[in-house]
């Protein structure tokens, strides 16, 4: 850079920062929108109810100062509650000095709206379950091999009594999860409601999804319930064949003698097809898509 067009350079730097200074000096008039917060409220209460979530502040001041309020991200129009319950009126113009952030220096011309009406309600805590607002689609060719899971599955609200009193559950925000093809585990927010607080802002969802496949097994033996002391059941064949649909991983691990085939002794008295279906006990998340043969013939015999 040459001497000539630093010189140029820094003469036009401080021709705008003396531009900017002498702006900023001059007097300006603006309007500010602050969110209404309220404070000294008598330990156990909170407000129910607002007229007005907002106050509207038409200002007059110098430009650096109202810059500096603008810029400020987390102000409040603090209103008292003076520590009282019930239905109340709070004069905004009589609040102007529970704001500190309000410069002196600046001048409030107007204000609006000019009352906020509110109730304040004793505090009431109660627990209610989580309802899960999802839809969840799994891929073609994969399937759901666990329970959907919440964590937690029921949360601790607070607030006003006479809201508490209505909340029976609380949702979660809507979400959609697709083409899901394995272990699944996220976190989800939590569908807020009017004043009312929750000790959490969000659950956790799981759940597993498996490669769906079939699985035959062969030969296993039909269990006889409920037989009486002089007679017994003789099955025609005493074992069958069955093939169960699920997920691959589970289906790789479970043999036949975790699953209970069964005939009930008592349906061999009501039976007029001389035949008994078997019953087969599967696992969950599983289906049953074929049994060989569906019906066992059968003899009753004294003992």
């Amino acid at each position: 850079m040459t001497p000539k067009f630093l010189k140029i350079f820094l003469s036009t730097l401080f021709s705008i920062a003396l531009w900017v200074f002498v702006s900023f000096s001059y007097e300006y008039t603006t309007t500010i929108k602050v969110p209404v917060k309220f404070i000294n409220l008598r330990e156990g209460n909170t407000v129910l109810s607002q007229s007005s979530k907002d106050v509207s502040l038409t200002v007059k001041g110098q430009g650096w100062i109202l810059t500096q309020i603008s810029s400020v991200s987390e102000t409040y129009f603090q209103i008292s509650a003076k520590k009282r319950a019930g239905i109340q009126t709070a004069n905004v113009s009589e609040s102007l000095s529970e704001n500190s952030w309000i410069n002196p220096s600046v001048q409030v011309i107007s204000f609006s709206p000019a009352t906020i009406d509110y109730t304040v309600e004793k505090i009431r805590y109660k627990s209610v379950p989580i309802f899960l607002d999802a839809k969840i689609a799994i891929k073609n060719g994969f399937g759901l091999v666990s329970d959907i899971v919440l964590n937690p599955d029921s949360i601790r609200i607070f607030g006003p009594q006479s809201l508490i009193n209505a909340v029976e559950s609380v949702k979660t925000v809507s979400e959609n999860f697709e083409n899901i093809d394995d272990n699944f585990s996220t976190q989800i927010e939590l569908k807020p409601l009017s004043y009312i607080g929750y000790n959490y802002e969000a659950t956790n969802i799981e759940f597993s999804v498996q490669k769906i496949a079939d699985k035959t097994f062969k030969n296993v033996p039909v269990k006889i319930i409920n037989s009486p002391e002089l007679r017994s059941l003789e099955l025609f064949p005493s074992t069958v064949d069955f093939t169960l649909r699920g997920g691959l991983e589970n289906l790789g691990i479970m043999t036949s003698d975790s699953i209970s085939v069964t005939v009930d002794f008592n349906d061999a008295y009501s039976d007029s097809l001389g035949g008994l279906i078997p019953k087969i006990a599967i696992p969950s998340f599983t289906s049953l898509i074929n049994v060989n043969p569906k019906t066992l013939k059968y003899i009753i015999k004294q003992n």
